[in-house]
């Protein structure tokens, strides 16, 4: 009777296992599989499966009138899709279902899978998703998103698993910009042909295309050309980038810092030693002949000193902790910054990994009573300042003499609150030969396309002094040819009281000499009372709507800098975070902000830490052996190749004594066995670690399993004392 009660409770724990790890595996079926209910708890250390709050907000902002339908194409046939894309296709797909959850059903979503010669292809097709050739037949594997709201549609044509941190960032980008109705505009400015140019037909020669991020920003706002000799800014611009302002002229510093005083925004890139601007010169404009001439150097002299940063446009951060490699030389002047010298607390790069900076210069934070500084990326104390000659000369040759100055450089920085203008008496006076609102600018000859003004040597001599050309307020010329003179007096012509000439205007003849009486009542205005301000001049920004982000690296977000090429597909994908960093600028200046958060996240590859970890353990138990034993086999081989043979002549074969095989044979012999024991030690140390890696595996495959079924007896001996109570 004891015998088969027990069979009979051994027959019920193991149905019961069986039950549970059944149930399990149907319901992973229904959720994972099916995609029914979809709920999952994220226990990840980088949230990888929740959506950020930028993401939600830009859900939330979806008419329930105009919902949104995203179209997820991809194959299903396992003969053409390779494992990894098919693996990375279920991580877009969980994706997916929290936008969908997050939407209340705003967000509609259709799976199709355009398998070769099917119907779901031709409307694969039809959306412009991007098909891949996989083999001699022709059939292609389709992995790509359609994003449709009314007539509004955007198209991711390819989902790269190399890319898999922007995916939840592509997706929002493009439900954001099928919901929205106007555009955002950018205005960009730069003395280097930074959006490219036009192709010349007659001339035969192929314009140039425009930088990886002007591209970008093309996508999601618009971009407006802003000359470098701006007088006025558009109000409607909702960004203003600088790029490189070589030579810039204060009335253009003008412009922009009444803009700014307005509640304008401006993200500028000033640069002590410009490598991508001084490629472009020497290269010939196709529309006047004449060669593109970029100045070195870039700065900002007045608003800089107004906002109260320090900056000098003559040095170059040098840093031999962050140096990274240049045209095949290491150099400390090209920065690798890593994620400890980027700022891990503002939202604009607390996500980002690391940036390249090429000859940086570096900045001071203003003192109390300006702008708030908030720095976003610095150097290491490893780092100094060097002079713009030896930084220029370590593009062939090392750095010979350094002193580190033990304190961090700031490399880019952020600034809000209060400004106050950088012209407290108004405008500066127009430049030598140019003319407010239009006509030629400064400096240029006839014929000179826009955008190439105030180079170096297109000035004439003296017509700068601090950053540009002024007319000395003290002597007008207006009041030297049209006030009415007094009758001359019968004496001979005196000469001016003082020698100050205007270069815009021709000299005048000087008028006689009036009586000694109105001498003095001519003189007033010599000291003419201050002009007034124009009506419309702001002397302190209102509000904090007003922000300026400042990098002191131009080069940095030139596409070779930025990009690199994925041998996959042809395309262009981010070997850094500069391009996202610079995005994230325009995207919280532009007034957004909802993408910053959902722009840079973790890869669901990660990396085996512990693995890594435990192998390094391992190696650092067997490196002392091998290290002597490679001493050893090194110094037996030295020996070998030391020892004084003879050859003959004829035969071209070894002449060796006695003595000499006997100690060749030894040293031989010595080793082999030395090379013997060093395979020894390989294996063994190789054997530890296939054991860790066994061991790790075994416990990823069976320990869900044993939970479960030691779930399952918990419960069925719970079941089985219940019962026995009864």
């Amino acid at each position: 009777m004891s015998s088969s009660k027990t069979t009979s409770t051994s027959s019920a724990v193991g149905f019961t296992t069986l039950l549970v790890i059944a149930i399990v595996f149907v319901i992973n079926y229904i959720v994972g599989g099916l995609g029914l209910g979809n709920f999952r708890v994220d226990v990840t250390e980088d949230s990888l499966y929740t959506l950020s709050k930028g993401t939600k907000n830009i859900l939330g902002r979806i008419n329930p009138d105009k919902p949104v339908t995203i179209r997820y194409y991809v194959s299903s046939d396992e003969r053409v899709m390779p494992p990894v894309l098919s693996t990375y296709s279920r991580n877009v797909q969980d994706l997916l279902f929290e936008f969908q959850k997050a939407s209340n059903d705003n967000v509609v979503f259709e799976k199709l899978t355009p398998n070769p010669d099917t119907d779901e292809e031709d409307k694969a097709r039809e959306d412009q998703i991007q098909g891949m050739q996989v083999n001699s037949e022709g059939d292609n594997i389709y992995l790509g998103l359609a994003i449709q709201s009314g007539s509004q549609k955007e198209v991711i044509p390819f989902l790269n698993p190399s890319e898999e941190t922007k995916l939840e960032y592509d997706v929002a980008r493009a439900i954001n910009k099928v919901i929205s109705t106007k555009k955002p505009i950018i205005g960009v400015m730069s003395s280097m042909p930074v959006q490219g140019s036009p192709m010349f037909q007659f001339q035969r020669q192929r314009g140039q295309e425009p930088w990886a991020v002007i591209q970008q920003l093309r996508l999601d706002y618009e971009v407006r050309d802003v000359e470098m000799s701006a007088t006025k800014i558009d109000s409607d611009i909702s960004v203003l980038v600088v790029i490189h302002p070589g030579d810039i002229l204060p009335t253009t510093e003008y412009a922009i810092d009444q803009y700014l005083l307005k509640g304008g925004r401006l993200l500028a890139c000033v640069d002590p030693l410009c490598w991508i601007g001084q490629s472009y010169n020497g290269q010939q404009n196709p529309m006047t002949g004449q060669s593109t001439v970029v100045a070195k150097t870039s700065d900002l002299p007045n608003l800089l000193k107004g906002w109260g940063v320090g900056y000098s446009p003559n040095e170059v951060v040098a840093d031999m902790f962050y140096r990274g490699t240049l045209m095949g030389r290491q150099n400390p002047t090209a920065l690798q910054l890593p994620a400890g010298a980027i700022n891990r607390s503002n939202p604009i790069t607390e996500s980002l990994q690391s940036m390249t900076m090429v000859s940086a210069g570096a900045f001071s934070a203003p003192a109390a009573g300006g702008p708030t500084a908030e720095i976003l990326l610095e150097s290491s104390e490893q780092s100094s300042g060097i002079d713009l000659a030896t930084a220029e000369s370590l593009r062939t040759e090392s750095l010979k003499e350094f002193t580190a100055s033990g304190r961090k450089k700031v490399l880019a920085m952020r600034l809000s609150g209060t400004f106050k203008t950088a012209f407290p008496d108004g405008p500066p006076p127009a430049a030598v030969g140019g003319a407010p609102g239009g006509g030629m600018p400064p400096g240029m000859p006839p014929g000179m396309p826009p955008g190439m003004q105030g180079f170096p040597g297109m000035m004439p001599p003296g017509a700068r002094e601090g950053g540009g050309a002024q007319t000395d307020p003290a002597a007008p010329a207006a009041t030297a040819t049209t006030e009415p003179v007094a009758a001359p007096a019968p004496v001979a012509p005196a000469a001016p009281a003082a020698p100050v000439v205007t270069p815009a205007a021709p000299a005048t003849p000087a008028a006689p000499a009036a009586p000694a009486g109105e001498a003095k009542t001519e003189a007033a205005p010599a000291a003419p009372a201050k002009p007034a301000l124009p009506p419309d001049h702001v002397a302190e920004s209102k509000g904090d709507s007003s922000a300026v982000m400042l990098f002191s690296d131009a080069d940095m977000f030139y596409d070779a800098f930025c990009l690199s090429q994925d041998q996959m597909t042809g395309t262009l994908v981010a070997i850094n975070s500069n391009l996202p960093m610079f995005l994230n600028a325009i995207e919280l200046l532009s007034g957004g902000g909802d993408l910053l958060a959902v722009r840079s996240r973790a890869s669901t590859q990660r990396p085996f830490v512990k693995l890594d970890e435990m192998r390094e353990k391992v190696e650092v138990e067997f490196r002392p052996k091998l290290q002597s034993l490679e001493k050893q086999l090194n110094d037996t081989v030295q020996q070998i190749g030391t020892m004084k043979v003879k050859t003959d002549a004829k035969t071209r074969t070894l002449i060796l004594d006695p003595e000499q095989q006997k100690q060749l044979a030894d040293l031989q012999a010595t080793q082999a066995k030395i090379s013997k024991e060093v395979r020894e030690v390989r294996k063994q140390q190789n054997r530890e670690i296939d054991w860790i890696k066994f061991t790790l595996k075994m416990l990823n495959i069976l320990l869900m399993p044993l939970m479960v079924i030691a779930v399952g007896l918990i419960l069925a001996m719970r079941r089985r004392s219940a019962t026995a109570a009864r």
